[in-house]
């Protein structure tokens, strides 16, 4: 989720990118854990294990810098080894055109980036996977509903729908679908965020709240899903790991859809108990401390 974390410019990516920066060297800030065994594993098995899915899930924290490298070296690896396409919860689904227009090298890159509604880091921490994928011709998916329908779901519930124009409906889930996909136990964790200080505790706004992260969640695995089922490539999508942890969310609506999905989630290792490590994801990245 968008809210949770600051996000920090950081220059690294460029260094990344000039100097050729190995798998190898970007991997040895991370541990990596398979967490149906607890045992420390290396990149490969991932790769062992992506092959078997049609979607694979990365879940991150928003400022977490090691985490960034590591994912752009994952997505590298990946779309090596087979046809990807690329998600981001970073973009917002009316900006696909501008997107595609980036890919294809009709538009510059200070055009894309002044031209899209984008979060402000993401020059530093998401643009180097979207040129990844330029550079391997990989589809790039603008996987977010429009962040102004998304708040007024949060402030009216699904009335909100009797406002929405028609090509405004086109960038979102269907309205039935919140609900219906919505699990009691990533209702839960949401309510208890919420009234932690994330938004209020009490009466029909705090439903209004879930219902909004609904949005978010089925927004995206609509967008994923349209993917996947129009260009049979696997897809590899990256959200805000709320979005992903504990087969809620984003990984358990693309599982109702009947997609296969691999889950991983990254985070500093002071963050969780190792014991809730196979709850939240089938592997886990641990980084330094921050």
């Amino acid at each position: 989720m968008k809210t949770f974390c600051n996000r920090f410019l950081f220059s690294f990516c460029c260094v990344f990118f000039e100097f050729g920066i190995s798998a190898e060297e970007v991997n040895s800030t991370v541990q990596i854990v398979r967490t149906s065994t607890a045992e420390t594993v290396s990149i490969s098995d991932i790769l062992k294990e992506s092959s078997k899915y049609n979607v694979i899930v990365l879940g991150e924290e928003h400022d977490n810098q090691d985490l960034h490298r590591f994912y752009e070296s994952l997505f590298k690896e990946i779309s090596d080894l087979e046809p990807t396409s690329l998600s981001l919860e970073m973009l917002e689904q009316d900006g696909q055109n501008i997107v595609n227009e980036f890919l294809k090298g009709t538009i510059t890159e200070s055009h894309f980036l002044s031209s899209t509604s984008h979060w402000k880091s993401f020059k530093t921490d998401y643009l180097p996977l979207v040129l990844i994928a330029k550079e391997k011709k990989c589809n790039v998916i603008a996987a977010n509903p429009p962040r102004r329908y998304v708040n007024l779901i949060s402030r009216k519930g699904l009335a909100a729908y009797r406002e929405f124009s028609d090509s405004a409906i086109a960038y979102l889930p269907p309205a039935y679908s919140l609900e219906k996909y919505l699990t009691e136990d990533y209702k839960q964790r949401l309510t208890a965020l919420f009234a932690s200080g994330h938004g209020v505790s009490h009466g029909p706004i705090n439903q209004y709240l879930v219902l909004g992260q609904a949005t978010w969640d089925q927004g995206m695995a609509e967008s994923i899903s349209r993917e996947f089922y129009k260009s049979g490539k696997k897809v590899v999508h990256l959200n805000g790991r709320f979005h992903s942890d504990r087969k809620g969310g984003v990984v358990h609506r693309l599982r109702e859809m009947g997609l296969s999905v691999l889950v991983i989630s990254g985070f500093a290792k002071d963050r969780e108990e190792s014991k809730d490590f196979v709850k939240i994801a089938d592997f886990v990245i641990l980084t330094n401390v921050r």
